[in-house]
């Protein structure tokens, strides 16, 4: 059986469809019926949607079903007030999946989530406008957004977080109520901690640290967790040799058995080996 994408003239025959799809899709291409329903889209004459879902309240069984794995371009349709929103995806019954998920839509305040929420799934319906292969999907999705101009779509760039804007609310929350723990401040220390800098880098961070005036209290913070993080004595014992070697710092032990300085850290916090028989320790 051989399905054909109207958006840009290719074929493939490896899509699976349970019988059911299969006969509607039969239908749509040689009767021009519409597939699951007699879906009011707008600019129908834009582009005719491979299958359309009426109502995804009622029809998730088959929205999942008939889409695992498939790499899809997808239009979401309010039939309360006509918006629509654009997206694909590499796998659509995990994408739906999430969708369907209130607990996931409560997470991110946007404006498709919170439709789907204040209408509910059975004012929805989903049209796939299109199956093509994943290295496509970002470049169909364009196509169809620069087409419908969905307006539950922030973003107009496909892929791109051009154009997002955070609420006041969570501005507000970034710059004063968030809050690090001791631990996640230290785990970003390690995670740093063998990071190697471009001298481009460097001079863009002395660039931005000139004129910046630190307080005793804080040089002293930062001379305490160098010296912690570098300039501390390791011992490293290979179990296997029982040869042990102790260096002046984190830096010369990491090289001595080839692995980071981050490694080395991590390993003195969990005492767990690296390599699976070397084990470090203060000296």
């Amino acid at each position: 059986m051989e399905i054909n994408w109207k958006g840009n003239n290719k074929t493939n025959n490896n899509l699976k469809f349970n019988t059911a799809t299969k006969n509607n899709i039969f239908l749509h291409s040689i009767y021009n019926i519409r597939l699951f329903s007699s879906l009011p889209i707008q600019n129908l004459a834009k582009v005719k949607p491979v299958i359309s879902y009426l109502n995804c309240d009622t029809e998730k069984a088959h929205i999942l079903n008939d889409n695992k794995g498939k790499s899809v371009i997808y239009r979401w349709f309010n039939q309360i007030n006509k918006n629509t929103y654009v997206g694909s995806t590499s796998n659509l019954t995990i994408r739906m999946y999430k969708y369907f998920s209130v607990k996931h839509l409560l997470k991110s305040n946007i404006p498709i989530n919170n439709a789907l929420l204040k209408y509910g799934y059975s004012n929805f319906s989903l049209e796939i406008l299109e199956y093509c292969s994943e290295k496509d999907l970002l470049i169909r999705e364009q196509h169809y957004i620069d087409l419908y101009k969905p307006e539950y779509n922030i973003l107009k760039i496909a892929g791109s977080s051009l154009g997002f804007k955070h609420s006041k609310n969570t501005l507000e929350f970034f710059r004063n109520d968030r809050k690090v723990s001791e631990k996640t401040r230290h785990n970003l220390s390690l995670a740093a901690a063998g990071r190697v800098l471009s001298e481009e880098d460097k001079n863009k961070i002395s660039e931005s640290r000139k004129g910046l005036n630190l307080s005793k209290e804080t040089r002293e913070k930062i001379s305490l967790a160098t010296t912690t993080l570098i300039g501390i004595s390791v011992k490293v014992l290979n179990t296997e040799t029982k040869q042990e070697n102790v260096y002046s710092n984190l830096t010369e032990s990491a090289k001595a058995i080839g692995v980071s300085r981050t490694a080395i850290s991590k390993a003195l916090l969990s005492e767990k080996p690296i390599k699976k028989f070397f084990i470090v320790s203060k000296v």
